[in-house]
């Protein structure tokens, strides 16, 4: 069997050692953090000890972080959450064309409640036009706008702080999903001067089914679900203690090296980028430049996305392929035909903190040959289906 070498790490990372420590002696805090008897008090000094850390490292305060199940329950707490209170002065929403999928359900959600959506366009590199954006926010009756910090399938960053002062200018709330930079990049809610930020645990080496909302100070959040009066009345439901414990434990760990892992991801990037883009028919989207150290993406015309990703994982190579939260890898991306790129899956390539030079060259070595014979297979069956012709 090939060596596995996994490379999927934006879409989850394996659990830090840090993570799985906190999240073990978590577990016996078994008592619900709203009492007051011994059991409920250590689980509140637990939560209370993960809220610090997560604020600490987003230059934010204890009382501004709202712990979800989540990135994509972040992200519904903040549009939907954030717009209720306010809807009697508006209905309009702006976000741009190349969001995540869970953007566009709240939005979706809010639409058949009477809200409306607006989609910024973005350029060929997934940028987004700032002025068409600061004309939509301006525009009377917008509460809120909804930009991502990096994109989830090309990892172009976008412009957050221009974005969030435009937004707060016009007297509009400002939301980013930050799930692809908190825990990779320094993110500081005070320089960005944003109102609600979405971070996510399993993107930076803490368990699936935690994640946290950065709601700043002054700005009403509806609950979202309702029903108690946990996290101030925002989320409602016993808050997943191991799983918060460990979040924290993972960010901070992934925070204390994070300049020297980004530094040594970008370098991988840029040459995967590069040998990518020598492979005849491979086209490398996102931006250059401004973009994330750990994600490259990619798209093969003329060849079966699924086919390809299994090929590559028979060699040992793990990557994400199809749009994003999609199972099926031979769906168009929405992403890409935003970008002028239409009718392409996309393949997506998540670099983490153990992925060598190494592992970069091989999958390099080994992506021409498959491809081109991918490639002469295809051929090969379109040409046999036009020489069949059937009877009758």
């Amino acid at each position: 069997m090939p060596t596995a070498t996994y490379l999927d790490h934006a879409s989850a990372t394996p659990l830090s050692e840090q993570a799985r420590e906190a999240l073990v002696s978590a577990l016996e805090a078994f008592g619900d953090p709203m009492r007051l008897h011994a059991n409920g008090l250590a689980a509140r000094r637990l939560l209370d000890d993960a809220r610090a850390q997560v604020a600490e490292t987003l230059c934010a305060q204890p009382d501004e972080i709202v712990f979800t199940s989540g990135g994509t329950e972040s992200v519904a707490l903040a549009i939907w959450g954030g717009v209720r209170p306010i809807r009697e002065i508006g209905h309009r929403i702006v976000t741009s064309r190349v969001e995540h999928p869970a953007v566009g359900g709240v939005l979706h959600t809010l639409e058949t409640d009477g809200f409306e959506s607006v989609l910024v366009p973005v350029d060929a590199d997934g940028r987004v036009d700032l002025d068409v954006f600061a004309a939509e926010v301006r525009r009377p009756g917008t509460l809120l706008a909804s930009i991502h910090h990096a994109n989830h399938e090309t990892g172009t960053m976008q412009p957050i702080a221009e974005a969030a002062r435009l937004c707060r200018d016009a007297g509009v709330l400002f939301h980013t999903d930050a799930c692809q930079t908190v825990g990779r990049l320094p993110v500081d809610t005070s320089a960005l001067e944003v109102d609600l930020l979405s971070l996510s645990a399993h993107k930076f080496g803490g368990p699936p089914g935690a994640g946290a909302l950065y709601v700043r100070r002054g700005v009403p959040i509806a609950a979202y679900p309702c029903g108690d009066d946990r996290e101030r009345r925002r989320r409602s439901g016993i808050e997943n203690i191991p799983g918060v414990a460990a979040m924290a434990a993972a960010l901070r760990a992934a925070m204390d090296d994070s300049g020297d892992q980004a530094a040594r991801q970008w370098t991988l990037t840029d040459r995967l980028r590069g040998g990518l883009a020598q492979i005849p028919g491979v086209d490398v989207h996102g931006h250059g430049t401004q973009r994330v150290p750990h994600l490259v993406c990619f798209s093969v015309p003329e060849v079966d996305a699924g086919v390809l990703t299994m090929a590559l994982d028979d060699r040992g190579f793990r990557i994400a392929a199809g749009s994003n939260c999609s199972g099926a890898p031979d769906e168009p991306s929405s992403v890409l035909e935003h970008m002028g790129v239409p009718g392409r899956p996309s393949f997506r390539v998540g670099i983490g903190r153990h992925t060598t030079a190494e592992d970069v060259e091989r999958l390099l070595a080994t992506l021409p040959g498959l491809v081109e014979e991918l490639r002469t297979i295809d051929r090969a069956s379109a040409e046999a289906m036009a020489r069949y012709v059937p009877e009758g």
